[in-house]
């Protein structure tokens, strides 16, 4: 490779280039864990890439403009120059608008983001010095500078490409060693935790109720990868009774991943439907990986929502091994009846052990009645005493965007931003039916929900009709359903539909009167926007 003296300016502004354009493109793939396609869907990347076809188009056609001048060194130079600082300018305005969930600079994320500067750089600087030495004008040899841009999506694509291998490696060491770890502790209590919903919930609540006899580390907010599971395992110790972990799966095999790290004798399955249909591919397949969380060998227990019996009765029919099994929810061996909710929270009377017992929360939403339930059976199931369990269940705090209650000036909002699921969404709005006021509704609707994407929308918008008062919309496209819904379910009130979230903030103050009950449903990050999901 051959460069010319000075040819150092070229290789540090390549550099920093590199760097900023790095940015944009990690952030998409950040948002479904680093999968490098996901660049092909995002609107604003697109968008981007059409600059640069411009400002490439423009800025050749000056510098081969300036290729009859006698003085075209200093002009190419000045040209190139000025092609970078419009790059620069374009790729640093790009990270400034305010994003709902940002980039976050993790450590993968940054080792990420100066590979793919490196390689980036590395690449456009050896196809620079090739033209250097291959070409005998050197002065079009700066056609390879502008036409980096046009190749960073396929250079961003290898370098990421190669970034992933080693660190699904670097992943698999980290996830080895978690295994090792908890297969030492063989008097450790390990449970596992999965469903399509309420996963975070039932075990917050589950921690809660075995803190009364047990030392308890669980993973924490929705560490449910292996690598959140892998980083909570390394701070567990000698004076940890039990271990709570969260499986997350949004594609077939992750559950087998999980399983194979913690290896559970309990587990507790929370529900079943159809969340993250678009990566499953089939609701059979999210039933199956689900269930997979049954298969703890004959010696386990796991608890199951009584509204997936007949799911989990079929994956059971196929284990060689078949586990003991409780059905708890609002119907089975624990269950919970005479539910009554209001604005302050819910009570209900909780029947296990052949005992039942009246119980009271600060929790609203039905859907957390069914959560206790399942907690309270795998409890009691460990030995913790009905009193005890009570006592925890009157303790018991909202988990944070998952029907937290909060009260504003003048205004009540439920904040259900977390949930994404038709079923939590039903639960949501009936909850909110219980008020007494005026109430109000914002969404985005719900996403990756596959083919039944646009027909569960539709319901939802039916379900609103039959509730709401006003109607706040986020997303033209996506919530064309919702609002199709909410007209032919006979729906009275008023429908506005905002391009954003802020858009939708902004005209609170219009909308919005004092009393009013806001129910925020999923609050979804930019990247559905951006993808147009």
């Amino acid at each position: 490779m051959t460069l010319l003296r000075g040819d150092w300016f070229y290789v540090v502004i390549v550099a920093l280039d590199a760097f900023f354009m790095t940015r944009p493109y990690l952030y998409v793939i950040q948002q479904d864990n680093y999968r490098v396609g996901e660049i092909f869907k995002s609107r604003r990347l697109a968008f981007v890439y059409i600059f640069d076809i411009c400002a490439v188009s423009v800025f050749t056609a000056i510098w081969l403009a300036f290729y009859f001048f006698s003085s075209r060194a200093f002009w190419g130079f000045a040209t190139v120059l000025f092609f970078f600082i419009a790059e620069f300018a374009m790729y640093f305005m790009e990270d400034i608008p305010k994003r709902k969930k940002p980039l976050k600079y993790t450590k993968r994320a940054v080792r990420c983001l100066l590979f793919v500067t490196a390689f980036t750089t590395a690449a456009v600087i050896c196809l620079f010095g090739v033209a250097t030495a291959s070409l005998k004008q050197s002065y079009l040899r700066y056609l390879v500078l502008f036409c980096f841009p046009l190749a960073y999506p396929a250079l961003f694509c290898i370098g990421a490409s190669v970034i992933n291998v080693l660190e699904r490696l670097n992943n698999a060491r980290y996830a080895r060693r978690a295994r090792k770890t908890l297969a030492k502790r063989g008097d450790l209590i390990k449970i596992a935790v999965t469903g399509s919903y309420g996963k975070t919930s039932v075990k917050n609540f589950l921690k809660a109720m075995l803190e009364k006899k047990y030392n308890v580390l669980a993973t924490p907010a929705s560490y449910n990868t292996p690598m959140g599971i892998a980083k909570t395992v390394s701070s567990l110790d000698e004076t940890y009774d039990v271990f709570i972990a969260e499986f997350g799966a949004r594609r077939v095999g992750d559950i087998r991943k999980l399983m194979k790290i913690v290896r559970p004798s309990l587990s507790i399955l929370t529900g079943i439907n159809a969340q993250h249909l678009e990566t499953f591919g089939s609701e059979n397949n999210i039933a199956r990986e689900k269930c997979r969380i049954l298969e703890v060998g004959e010696r386990g227990l796991c608890v199951v929502n009584s509204k997936v019996k007949d799911k989990a009765e079929f994956a059971l029919e196929k284990l060689k091994k078949r586990p003991n099994v409780i059905y708890a929810g609002v119907m089975g061996d624990v269950c919970a009846r005479d539910i009554a909710m209001s604005e302050d929270g819910s009570s209900f009377k909780l029947a296990f052990a052949g005992e039942e017992y009246l119980v009271r929360t600060s929790l609203i939403g039905r859907h957390n009645i069914e959560n206790i339930a399942l907690a309270a059976a795998m409890a009691h199931a460990l030995g913790v005493e009905a009193p005890y369990i009570l006592e925890a269940i009157e303790e018991l705090e909202p988990v944070p965007h998952r029907m937290q209650l909060i009260k504003g000036e003048g205004i009540t909002i439920i904040d259900d931003s977390f949930n994404s699921n038709p079923d939590g969404a039903v639960c949501a709005l009936d909850t909110l039916a219980l008020f007494p006021c005026r109430k109000v509704a914002l969404t985005p609707g719900l996403v990756e929900l596959g083919g039944k994407e646009r027909e569960e929308n539709y319901k939802l918008g039916l379900k609103m009709a039959e509730v709401v008062d006003l109607a706040l919309l986020v997303g033209v496209k996506r919530t064309d359903p919702i609002r199709r819904g909410l007209l032919d379910g006979g729906f009275g009130g008023e429908i506005h539909i905002y391009d954003s979230l802020d858009g939708a903030r902004e005209d609170f103050k219009c909308r919005l009167l004092a009393g009013d009950v806001l129910l925020i449903l999923n609050d979804l990050p930019d990247i559905y926007d951006d993808i147009g999901r």
